[in-house]
């Protein structure tokens, strides 16, 4: 049993290291960003660096984990299931205060939507390349 995880984790411990990096910014960024006031008082522009990351950071993180994924493992769902399961288990240990039970599986769920998203654009690429490899044979 041992040694099976171990093949497991050597073989994809490229995916477990980016998506904890991934619940690190999650976690960094729920907990300790700061909301920024700027302009004058007429036209102040607000905003909260915690909602710009889950907005624009974990999307953008996310979608490149897909392609980064896909084209060193060649893989779709594995990767994918690895990084359900590591955000579920932050979500559901830092998150479950603030949250309902669906909360946890929905947050979850995003990184795993726009992962599939970058995963299925990087093999439609590199599906591309190889029949126009497989052409000018």
């Amino acid at each position: 049993m041992k040694n099976r995880f171990l093949i497991f984790f050597r073989k994809y411990w490229f995916c477990f290291l980016l998506s904890i990096i991934m619940v690190i910014g999650i976690h960094l960024s729920t907990r300790y960003a700061d909301v920024y006031k700027t302009g004058n008082v007429g036209d102040m522009i607000r905003f909260d660096l915690g909602d710009l990351y889950l907005i624009f950071g974990l999307p953008l993180y996310s979608f490149v984990y897909g392609c980064l994924s896909y084209t060193i493992l060649k893989k779709a769902w594995l990767p994918q299931l690895i990084l359900f399961g590591v955000t579920f288990i932050h979500w559901f240990i830092y998150g479950i205060e603030a949250l309902f039970w669906e909360g946890t599986y929905i947050l979850s769920v995003v990184p795993v939507i726009f992962s599939l998203i970058g995963t299925g654009i990087a093999s439609f690429i590199y599906t591309i390349i190889k029949s126009i490899k497989k052409n000018n044979n």
